[in-house]
């Protein structure tokens, strides 16, 4: 055997090397490729086995190696190498029975058997010639295999015209094992320019289970990660709403930093509606514009539209800006058209833009915000809001010292609702002392509130009330642990006491208008808060003393927390005299007890409960209550329970589970037991092969209750996809419902 180091053009491996990026593409014809998948459990050994694999060796060394069973000199510029001919050069292999090299016009031929390897590509064909010199050449009877997306294909012939130009006849795409073809792309010619980064194909097809299903006389497509205008695969579903649904997507490259995609959306039970969706990014900004509209809806019996501008910015170092709009054109569109419970509840749209400044010492910023009412009260809008914080002190065991400010204009689009401005300035003291045993925290603050209103209603009331309310805080609390042992473990074992102290004046605030205020629902959060209220309308008066205390176990192997919960409540020596209108003097000497235990027997598990028990009339006043368990990828389990008295008693079980590599199934399920009905059910199947995969999934959905009878919408989703080219059908849809309905969830 002969072997050594040649001295060739390294251009040889040049050339390949472009011929192994334009290969690659060719999966990426007529759609987007995905990303590669663990198919190693679903394909035949065999076809796993002819995928390309990682070159051995030091792929840094550039230099080109030939060994054979025999080399032979024919003239000063002729070369043969015969039997079992190998060429590598770095991450690169040629192999081939024969070669024949000729340095007086650069002609390379192999013969029989050739293989071209890389890590990404192997090409195997009957022969090879490449005039190094023009770059140009041919394969013929090629086959290649990417590794990326499990690819193969064959072509009759590969064409290199040049450097950067390559045209395969004959040729075909699929990620399916010979013996298995479910689906491939074939096409007689394919042109694909690496200078341009642009292909050309004449006479697609897209065959599944050899029957053809698509046809396209001629397509133009990027090369790499550009973009084009075309096309995207179409989408489909069936709902007792919207009947049959099909839309074809049209993504258009505007520029490089902008594109649209224009999608009609036919459904058979409302019209055509048209959704577009506009996304720019420049280097200070971007954003998503969007705009559906239906022009004659024939069940609602008018037009229906949604604009939507989602913007964040950064135009200067330190500064930024936001912009979060959305509009509906009628009151029911969110339930129509929104296939999450959740949006379709929802009782107003927000609008608000923002522009914001983070500096070292301050916070600044400017707000505008108003609402779309979809139902209940309207809220006030803030035309604007300007707030000022500083955080010039912010250290332990040294003296603190910041404001709070912000000024806003209310506006209300009921002209019989009082307007004006609101001043709040709430400057500050405190003293913060850390230490490892535990802390010891004094805080003064003094919130003033001053009024500006527009027009009252009699010349004698107070168009400038005002209000100035000091506050003071105490919070303290103790670390105390030991180590423990218990089921066989070594733990860290804390218990964590800790006491606040409120304290502030009551001050007269009925004199005062309410923009934004309300009582905050009673929480954990509410156990260390200087204010009961939301808002800034009103401020409480207290006199109180909160106690809790939490415990927790660590793992002393890793500090991964293994349990902890909290036991806390409100002791009050003082009736509480601030309201809002139409609300009571709260007489009761103490809060109800909040209590939460968090529980992580292992990794895979998580156990979480909260409850607020009210002493005096001895009723869990709410509670909830969650069951997870994550076993790996693709498969997890949830349970949750809600109550509110009164108001919400409802479970939700949420879960995908993965059986094995081929089956899994997805499914959400909430019942409402206040109110004796279902709230959303959702339940769905995915299968995968080798290269295609196929999800179906049925969605039952409250809507409304008219004397005793029940309302659902139900919907039927299905999305087929290719492995390696793309997906038909409803991806969008079935990605919705996953993301909001299962917890923790990954494929």
């Amino acid at each position: 055997m002969h072997s050594g180091v040649l001295s060739l053009d390294n251009s040889i491996t040049v050339r390949f090397l472009y011929l192994v990026c334009s290969l690659f593409i060719f999966g990426a014809i007529s759609g987007q490729s995905l990303a590669a998948e663990d198919n190693s459990q679903l394909c035949p050994p065999g076809f796993i086995a002819n995928q390309p694999k990682p070159i051995a060796g030091d792929t840094s060394d550039k230099r080109i190696y030939i060994s054979s069973d025999s080399a032979k000199v024919d003239s000063e510029s002729v070369t043969f190498f015969e039997g079992s001919v190998k060429a590598k050069q770095a991450d690169r292999i040629l192999e081939a029975d024969s070669v024949r090299y000729d340095r007086s016009n650069e002609n390379l031929d192999a013969q029989g058997n050739i293989v071209f390897s890389t890590e990404q590509i192997k090409i195997t064909g009957d022969s090879i010639h490449l005039n190094l010199g023009t770059a140009k050449g041919t394969i013929d009877n090629a086959q290649y295999f990417t590794g990326s997306v499990n690819g193969r294909g064959i072509a009759e012939q590969i064409k290199i015209h040049s450097k950067t130009e390559v045209e395969l006849e004959e040729a075909s795409f699929t990620t399916c094992p010979p013996e298995d073809e479910a689906w491939a792309l074939r096409a007689n010619t394919i042109n694909l320019d690496n200078e341009s980064r642009q292909g050309t194909a004449d006479n697609v097809v897209l065959e599944i289970a050899d029957i053809p299903v698509l046809y396209l006389p001629y397509i133009r497509f990027p090369i790499g990660d550009i973009r084009m205008s075309g096309f995207l695969y179409p989408g489909f579903g069936i709902s007792n709403q919207h009947g049959t649904e099909i839309s074809l997507p049209y993504y258009w490259n505007i520029a490089p930093n902008m594109d649209a995609t224009i999608t009609p959306h036919n459904m058979t039970k409302r019209g055509v509606m048209l959704e577009t969706e506009f996304r720019y990014l420049t280097e200070n900004n971007s954003g998503i514009f969007g705009v559906n509209y239906l022009p004659d809806d024939k069940r609602f019996g008018d037009s229906r539209e949604l604009v939507s501008w989602f913007h964040k910015g950064t135009p200067a170092s330190g500064w930024s800006t936001s912009v979060d709009f959305k509009h509906v054109g009628d009151t029911q569109y969110l339930d129509d058209f929104s296939p999450n419970l959740g949006n379709a509840s929802l009782t107003h749209l927000n609008r608000v833009g923002r522009i914001d400044y983070n500096h070292e010492k301050y916070l600044f910023s400017i707000m505008a915000q108003d609402y779309q009412n979809i139902s209940g009260e309207e809220p006030y809008q803030r035309l604007p809001q300007i707030s000022f914080d500083t955080r010039w002190t912010n250290q332990d065991n040294k003296l603190n010292y910041d404001i709070k400010s912000e000024i806003v204009h209310f506006e209300h689009k009921d002209d019989a609702r009082i307007t004006g401005q609101r001043l709040k300035l709430t400057p500050y003291i405190s003293y913060p002392y850390q230490s490892e045993p535990g802390f010891f925290i004094p805080k003064l603050s003094l919130h003033h509130l001053q009024y500006n209103l527009d027009d009252l209603a009699s010349p004698t009331d107070d168009n400038a009330p005002s209000v100035t309310v000091p506050v003071f805080s105490l919070d303290m609390g103790v670390f105390l642990e030991r180590d423990t042992r218990l089921i066989g473990k070594d733990l860290l074992h804390t218990l964590e006491p800790r006491l606040f102290y409120l304290y502030a004046p009551n001050k007269s605030q009925d004199n005062l208008p309410v923009f934004d205020t309300a009582l905050t629902t009673f929480s954990e959060s509410l156990l260390f808060s200087e204010n009961r209220f939301s808002g800034n309308d009103r401020v409480g008066d207290a006199n109180q003393l909160t106690t809790a205390v939490t415990t927790r176990f660590y793992r002393q192997d890793s500090g991964a927390e293994l349990f902890s919960a909290t036991l806390g409540q409100i002791i009050y020596f003082r009736d509480r005299f601030v309201t809002v209108p139409g609300g009571q003097v709260e007489t009761s000497d103490r809060s109800s007890y909040l209590g939460s235990v968090r529980f992580a027997p292992n990794p895979r598990m998580k156990i979480s409960g909260d409850i607020q028990w009210d002493p005096e009339t001895e009723h869990t006043e709410f509670a909830n209550s969650r069951i997870s368990y994550q076993a790996g990828k693709g498969k997890v389990i949830n349970y949750d329970y809600r109550f509110t008295r009164n108001s919400i008693r409802s479970q939700g079980l949420s879960y995908a589970w993965r059986f094995s590599p081929a089956w899994q199934i997805i499914g959400g399920h909430q019942y409402d037991f206040e109110n004796d009905h279902r709230l959303e059910n959702f339940f769905g199947i995915r299968y995968d092969s080798c290269c295609w995969a196929v999800r179906l999934v049925g969605l039952e959905k409250f809507d409304r209750l008219e004397g005793t009878e029940l309302f659902f919408d139900n919907a039927i989703y299905l999305e087929l996809e290719l492995k390696g080219l793309s997906s038909l059908g409803a991806r969008k849809e079935i990605d919705t419902l996953i993301e909001n309905g299962i917890l923790g969830y990954s494929e």
